[in-house]
């Protein structure tokens, strides 16, 4: 079973922070969770996150925001919300509900990213009970809640959820999914779990809370709770991603040999979509990364938060050159990833592509583009293509630097983005995946070390190099020069040079440019001043 998508996993999510990781999988689950726990009407009381002191959300949690979306989920909060970034001061002095994070020995640590959630609420009948949830954050904003109250389980929130326990809800499981499956909506799975008396459905959306209520009276259901998709559905789980060579031949099946068009029939399958309403999202999300790039140019310097830079997009962008350095594709290209960066930094809205670490590279790289004579249309076929090149990437690995490192982050991102220039000035399939290719052989063993914690240094520096790897990479396999090692097999070994790399090199902010004498001084500096 495959559940990647191109839109949610590999060009998304859209986020708040800076780090998908740690910031928009920490929001999408502890959304999920509430809905859980409330289904019925409980009024959330108190939440304690907690994280084991060996992982990576104990050392960077509050650089990274961690703690602000996990209670702004934790909260219901759209990510749109204007009070977004306040939520957390209320709830941790009890307004609305008391919030805290506890670092502590986890039973279950199989994962850097690995968390425990534990709610209490309010039922209608004036008692508490206490819900305890277990999962981890796996990459690219990407997650799983394996657990809840002890019943094994396994919720990614690539589909609305239902939970029905009961032998009645058993003998009626089909029945009931059925009657929740009302209008358009598609019943996508149902399953039993006999040990626990329990039915779970996978659904498109979820249907009106009308619905729960009758399913009560009609089967009198004492226990149901459910919780929405935390982005487009994912309706077909057929392995679409794995190999470039299975892609390339989707390609070569579409008239004229188009790997955007592939990537274009491979999101609609997977999304259960119509090709043309899968057109319009990827040219809306192409549309949504121009624009966080016009918003980081516009920024203000008083309403800048980072901790070590300031802002530098619209400098490198309008800076005078000599003539014959780079040229104003590149330039243009690099200050679009700077602006990218300096908004997720800030906080603002941005868009993991695939991680928000890396969140600079593709927007920029698309911004080049659209500078320099693509139109639209252009960049969304380009957009198409970088995502189709992230999701095979995806698929053989991780984008967690938790496990790979900046390899997996700003390493997948020029592959991604490389790929695209490569269709843009007309490059075929093949040729795509061979400028991926070049990115990855000049990333392997790309340490993730970011000082004091924030994603600022290198981070920043290091989409800027994305973006130069991406252009160089797609003129000189325009240009005639072979890339010789194939994209899959350059993944693999990403993956395993990762694995190899100490954990102090993989996003803790204790080692490489995070231990550097310097950097250990900034950190000092801004700490004490805090």
């Amino acid at each position: 079973m495959q559940e990647i998508s191109l839109l949610n996993s590999v060009i998304g999510p859209v986020m708040r922070g800076p780090s998908s990781s740690h910031c928009a999988a920490p929001y999408m689950m502890a959304k999920l969770v509430r809905e859980l726990s409330c289904s019925n009407g409980e009024t959330l009381q108190n939440a304690v996150v907690r994280f084991d002191p060996r992982g990576s959300f104990a050392p960077c949690y509050k650089a990274q925001s961690s703690d602000e979306n996990f209670a702004a989920g934790l909260a219901g909060a759209k990510l749109t919300d204007a009070d977004y970034r306040e939520i957390l001061g209320r709830v941790e002095r009890g307004e609305g509900f008391r919030f805290a994070i506890e670092v502590t020995e986890l039973d279950n640590n199989n994962h850097p990213n690995r968390v425990d959630i534990e709610l209490s609420v309010l039922t209608l009948d004036g008692e508490t009970r206490t819900d305890l949830y277990t999962g981890a954050s796996v990459g690219g904003g990407m997650y799983y809640i394996d657990s809840m109250n002890g019943e094994a389980l396994f919720l990614t929130g690539k589909t609305a959820t239902v939970f029905v326990w009961g032998t009645d809800a058993i003998a009626n499981a089909d029945q009931i999914a059925a009657d929740l499956a009302t209008g358009e909506n598609s019943v996508l799975d149902v399953s039993h779990d006999p040990d626990h008396d329990r039915i779970e459905i996978s659904l498109q959306s979820l249907p009106d809370v009308k619905a729960f209520s009758e399913l009560r009276t009609r089967y009198g259901i004492a226990n149901l709770r459910y919780g929405g998709a935390s982005q487009y559905p994912v309706c077909a789980t057929d392995d679409l991603f794995s190999t470039s060579e299975a892609v390339i031949a989707v390609a070569d099946g579409q008239e004229g040999g188009s790997i955007a068009d592939a990537a274009l029939v491979l999101e609609a399958k997977r999304l259960g979509l119509s090709r043309e309403a899968t057109r319009v999202l990827f040219r809306e999300r192409c549309e949504l990364m121009l624009r966080v790039v016009a918003e980081g140019f516009d920024a203000k310097p008083e309403d800048n938060v980072m901790r070590f830079l300031t802002l530098r997009a619209r400098k490198v962008r309008d800076a005078n050159l000599p003539s014959g350095l780079g040229g104003p594709v590149l330039q243009d290209a690099m200050a679009g990833a700077l602006s990218a960066m300096e908004r997720d930094s800030n906080r603002g809205l941005v868009c993991a592509a695939p991680t928000a670490g890396s969140a600079g590279v593709v927007p920029g790289t698309l911004y080049g583009l659209i500078r320099h004579g693509i139109d639209i249309e252009g960049a969304t076929d380009a957009l198409q293509v970088m995502a189709l090149i992230g999701a095979v990437f995806a698929a053989r690995g991780t984008f967690a630097a938790e496990c790979g490192g900046c390899s997996v982050e700003t390493g997948a991102s020029a592959a991604m983005a490389a790929a695209g220039v490569a269709q843009a000035y007309g490059g075929d399939a093949k040729q795509c995946f061979d400028a991926a290719s070049m990115c990855l052989m000049n990333t392997l063993g790309l340490v993730c070390d970011p000082v004091g914690g924030d994603v600022e240094i290198p981070c920043h520096a290091r989409n800027v190099a994305g973006v130069s790897h991406a252009f160089s990479s797609a003129m000189a396999i325009l240009a005639g020069f072979d890339a010789v090692l194939g994209y899959d097999e350059l993944v693999d070994q990403t993956v395993k040079i990762g694995a190899l790399m100490h954990p102090d090199l993989r996003c803790t902010a204790r080692g490489g440019c995070a231990a550097t004498k310097t950097a250990l001084r900034m950190v000092e500096a801004v700490t004490k001043s805090a």
